[in-house]
């Protein structure tokens, strides 16, 4: 398992940053999956991977959909005062619904 900073230790209020965010965006949002681990240079991060509406994903919504989703989550959950890198994956319903990727389930 990989190292968790302290500031994330405490599960309950990460899903509940998560929550919050994921009910903000309901609209565009369908799921939103994260997990910890490190990144390229070895820092302690957290991944999130965003199951979009199909709506959502089209090409002349998704840069704006993706930078409120990314704002929202970074905000909810503190990753810049919490000292975490955040790094995000996005897929419509339809692509993770055709790919059935159990890492996005």
């Amino acid at each position: 398992m990989p190292y968790i900073p302290a500031a994330l230790a405490n599960t309950v209020k990460l899903d509940a940053g998560v929550n919050r965010a994921a009910r903000a965006l309901a609209g565009d949002v369908v799921h939103v999956y994260y997990d910890f681990g490190f990144d390229w240079i070895g820092d302690p991060s957290i991944f999130f991977k965003v199951v979009l509406t199909d709506q959502a994903s089209r090409p002349g919504k998704l840069r704006d959909v993706a930078q409120r989703v990314t704002l929202k989550l970074m905000n909810e959950v503190k990753t810049d005062q919490k000292g975490v890198h955040a790094y995000f994956n996005f897929r419509s319903r339809s692509e993770q619904e055709e790919m059935k990727d159990p890492a996005w389930a």
